[in-house]
């Protein structure tokens, strides 16, 4: 057996070329490019959070630390899974609803089970001239208008929801794609037995009312991090004091105003008054006793 190092003068004999310098510099221009692929910001390194991502805070700070960019994705699909509705997931969502309805686009309803109180979203600060309300027929008009709402790009944000007897995983992938294609915050809310099923949302979230005022929240998906359960939020948190005495301007403001029609009717009423008998009786009638 014959080793080369110790006979250099065989590579001569046997047509052995030495390693080209072309070769050695391809080898680190691989090595260049993986270390800009490492680089990458839809590369999930699993020690770490992803933080380069868009988003928009949550009014939450505790939960904005456990999102990908410290906030809701401004283009995604998110999953928010409760017992039942009105369980607190529009109060979860008000800050943000609050800060894109300043943006020229629309933040579209996709068949409520309950008309939007317009009011209370106003005393919240939300512009409700940016409010679109959608009321399809069945599921497949809801899904293609969801679908279009979002993947259109005049909708900052939309919240759906659909029957979830119909409801695919491969129609949430398409939710996905429009999500990301339109730049919408897509927000389909779903009942909790909805964790048991594959979803291509990059965010969901399992939403429970631990309190009058406290939300128990639970990332059971988040793009670029392991789960994250029972996350406590108090829904005084996401209402900084000036926001506080500006809703009661609105709110005393919103009163003088109801205050003169109250009145109005107030005083077009009879007014009533014992008779003889001890019966209530109009004023200016007069009851018959014998």
């Amino acid at each position: 057996m014959w080793d080369l190092r110790d006979r250099p003068e065989l590579e001569t004999e046997l047509d052995i070329e030495p390693e080209p310098k072309q070769e050695q510099q391809h080898q680190k221009g691989q090595t260049g490019n993986t270390a800009e692929l490492l680089k990458h910001p839809a590369l999930w390194k699993a020690g770490a959070l992803q933080r380069e991502v868009e988003a928009t805070s949550t009014g939450f700070e505790v939960l904005d630390r456990h999102l990908p960019g410290n906030g809701w994705p401004k283009a995604g699909l998110c999953e928010f899974m409760l017992p039942s509705s009105g369980l607190g997931e529009l109060k979860l969502l008000l800050p943000v609803l609050k800060t894109l309805s300043r943006q020229s686009r629309w933040i579209a309803w996709v068949n409520p089970p309950f008309i939007p109180y317009a009011p209370a979203l106003k005393a919240a600060g939300v512009d409700i001239d940016k409010i679109l309300l959608i009321h399809p027929k069945n599921h497949k008009d809801a899904l293609w208008a969801l679908e279009r709402a979002t993947q259109s790009g005049t909708c900052s944000a939309a919240l759906a929801w659909l029957d979830e007897r119909e409801l695919k995983t491969k129609d949430t992938q398409r939710l996905q794609l429009a999500a990301r294609q339109g730049g919408t915050l897509s927000c389909l809310i779903r009942p909790e037995k909805a964790l048991e099923e594959n979803s291509m949302a990059e965010l969901r979230v399992a939403v429970r009312r631990s309190g009058e005022d406290t939300l128990n929240v639970s990332l059971c998906k988040r793009r670029g991090g392991w789960p994250m359960p029972d996350l406590s939020l108090s829904l005084q948190e996401g209402r900084r004091p000036a926001e506080i005495r500006e809703q009661l301007s609105l709110w005393r403001q919103w009163r003088s105003a109801e205050a003169p029609a109250v009145r109005k009717q107030a005083s077009i009423l009879p007014s009533l008054r014992p008779d003889r008998s001890g019966h209530p009786s109009r004023s200016g009638e007069h009851r018959i006793t014998h």
